[in-house]
C-alpha cells in the first residue's frame, strides 16, 4: 500500500458514534448527505489503495 493509512484502522477502536464528525455548522453537500447509519456502514471499508470514507470525507470536514 502506498499510503499505508494505519490511523485510520486504530480509529476503529472506537465506536461510530464516537468518530463520526459534528456537522452541525457545516453548510456543504457532504453535511447534509452523511448520516451516522452511512458512517456506520462505510467506515471499515477501504480502496485497494488504503484509503478509508475518513480520508475521503476529510476535505468536507475541514472547510465548512
Amino acid at each position: 500500500m502506498p499510503f499505508g493509512n494505519t490511523h485510520n484502522k486504530w480509529k476503529l477502536n472506537y465506536s461510530a458514534e464516537e468518530e463520526f464528525p459534528d456537522l452541525s455548522k457545516h453548510n456543504n453537500h457532504m453535511a447534509k448527505a452523511l448520516t451516522l447509519d452511512i458512517y456506520k456502514r462505510l467506515r471499515d471499508k477501504e480502496t485497494p489503495s488504503g484509503f478509508t470514507l475518513d480520508d475521503v470525507i476529510q476535505t468536507g470536514v475541514d472547510n465548512p
